[in-house]
């Protein structure tokens, strides 16, 4: 009989990663429903990769349908060369993802930005996905110190400023570069 605790996992790190910001890192969620709840490693991993992957594939498509109307058309203009500039070198793009899908850092700003600019999502969630299996097992496998209560990882990270001050830092910097005049930088060949 599979454990019910893995439909839990699969359902909370799905809506985690659906949200824009200001969640705990997907993968003490992992630790702690592994540590917390004695699950299997392999089956954690996996879940939680699949389950990030697709939830932040979710976010891309409603930064792309909805976010972009947020932006005033000189913003859109600027969004829009850059997302031909990244189409462009679509060869820097997978090894990019899979670099940074290896750090604990949140990667909402990465898929906002991936709807914004319109790219091929299938491409950044697949790099995304391989280095998240990676990191992962690797993050949850020496786990050791697990907070026992899972209100406690989400309340510990909105109440430490230094999570606060990245997560506004990452939309902070997503902003700025929508306000530098690519076309004027980047002139299609």
């Amino acid at each position: 009989m599979i454990d019910p605790y893995y439909g839990v996992l699969a359902l909370f790190v799905f809506s985690m990663n659906v949200l824009p910001g200001f969640m705990p890192p997907t993968w003490v969620v992992l630790a702690f429903f592994y540590v917390g709840y004695n699950l299997s490693l392999l089956p954690v991993v996996l879940i939680g990769a699949i389950c990030a992957t697709l939830g932040r594939v979710v976010l891309t498509l409603i930064s792309r349908n909805y976010f972009r109307n947020f932006f005033h058309s000189t913003t859109r203009e600027n969004i829009d060369a850059l997302g031909y500039f990244f189409k462009k070198h679509a060869h820097l793009t997978i090894p990019m993802v899979v670099a940074y899908a290896f750090l604990p850092i949140p990667s909402n700003q990465v898929f906002i930005t991936v709807g914004l600019t319109r790219l091929d999502v299938r491409i950044f969630a697949f790099s995304f996905f391989v280095g998240r299996l990676i990191s992962y097992t690797a993050w949850v496998s020496v786990a050791k110190h697990v907070s026992t209560r899972l209100d406690s990882i989400f309340a510990g990270h909105f109440t430490h400023l230094s999570g606060i001050i990245i997560e506004l830092t990452g939309f902070l910097l997503m902003y700025l570069l929508f306000k530098i005049n690519w076309k004027k930088i980047i002139r299609p060949s």
